[in-house]
């Protein structure tokens, strides 16, 4: 285990566990933390052996978003910097050829809210909330809110959940189709690593494809996506994983993957 001040690290059976450790900010996003979160990206980024990566916050926060007491002694400047590295988290997240799953073990707040709809997919526990109180300190949705909630909920009810500064249950994240699996409390990481366990074994190529393409598309025509498909489908026919699936339903078992 890797254990810095701010964020830790495990590998656990080829899933890399991230834990955002500042339990006395409700793992508030500072520079710190941020500083520390895109370490851990540098090193599972390129690492073969994680297959799955989980984020997960420790305490009774997923994390509370930007360190609101330390915004007004900033200079613009320095707004830039701290956003740049923010960003570079979202941004790494959603253009890593691993797939994410944030594990929501409670608050999840502003750019907290960001960071988990960054990742592919959303296990959330009964007591967590996700909060857009931007509007409440005279500000805009940041780290992609804009880009990914309009693409969930819609632009209309988007734009009435932002300008409410609206806090939501993880029954109405799961109504709205944010959340992609509800458990109950303290059950979040043990979901978490139960569903990354599963798709660890999959095909993990054919699945970073799927995730490329989907996050590709959204800027595409209909054309343009099944380009992209065929290049994919062209691609995935040649892996081992492909040859080892049909082999497997000729011989009616279940196949064995390798991520080759």
């Amino acid at each position: 285990m890797t254990d810095t001040l701010k964020v830790n690290y495990d590998l656990i059976e080829g899933i890399a566990v991230i834990t955002l450790n500042s339990v006395e900010t409700l793992n508030a996003l500072d520079s710190e933390l941020i500083y520390e979160l895109n370490q851990v990206l540098d090193k599972i980024e390129n690492d073969s052996k994680v297959k799955i990566v989980l984020v997960t916050g420790k305490g009774k926060a997923f994390s509370a978003g930007g360190n609101v007491k330390r915004m007004g002694d900033r200079t613009t400047l320095e707004t830039i910097e701290i956003m740049s590295h923010a960003t570079r988290v979202i941004t790494r997240i959603t253009e890593m050829k691993k797939v994410f799953i944030s594990a929501v073990n409670g608050y999840a707040m502003g750019a907290g809210f960001s960071l988990a709809l960054a990742c592919d997919i959303i296990v959330a526990q009964k007591n967590a909330k996700f909060g857009l109180s931007f509007i409440n300190v005279g500000l805009v949705p940041d780290c992609g809110l804009l880009h990914f909630l309009p693409k969930i909920v819609g632009p209309w009810k988007a734009k009435e959940l932002i300008f409410s500064g609206a806090v939501i249950t993880a029954e109405e994240a799961f109504q709205y189709r944010i959340v992609n699996r509800l458990v109950e409390e303290n059950e979040a990481l043990s979901e978490g690593l139960e569903f990354a366990k599963k798709l660890a074994v999959e095909p993990l190529q054919a699945m970073t494809l799927v995730k490329t393409i989907i996050e590709s598309s959204k800027n595409l025509d209909i054309k343009g996506t099944m380009q992209y498909e065929t290049l994919a489908q062209s691609v995935l026919q040649q892996t081992t994983d492909h040859k080892e699936g049909l082999q497997a339903f000729k011989e009616k078992r279940s196949p064995i993957f390798t991520g080759r």
